[in-house]
């Protein structure tokens, strides 16, 4: 699944580390991530996004323009058929490769 970390902080608990913009992570490991109090407070403050199941086009387009983990960004492309975020996605690893 996809969690956007809208922090500017890394968090970590439960084995998963969540970077500042979004992160691919294992729906099971982040539910333990956020059994952590820390986590469950954070998560309660609105600052992590994140939706189960599939996402609507447009939600995932803008979850890949505040990624920064080329990783994330391939793990996405591999896994996410639609043109269009096939697009926003090769336009934000050409985005990454020029800074």
């Amino acid at each position: 699944m996809l969690v956007n970390n809208k922090g500017n902080f890394s968090y970590e608990a439960a084995g998963v580390v969540l970077i500042p913009g979004t992160n691919k992570v294992d729906e099971k490991e982040f539910e333990k991530f956020l059994a952590h109090p820390l986590m469950a407070k954070l998560d309660q403050q609105g600052e992590f996004i994140y939706e189960k199941g599939k996402q609507s086009a447009k939600d995932v387009i803008a979850l890949v323009e505040d990624t920064f983990d080329m990783d994330t960004l391939e793990a996405m492309k591999a896994e996410d058929d639609r043109k269009t975020v096939q697009e926003a996605i090769d336009k934000r690893i050409a985005e990454l490769k020029a800074e």
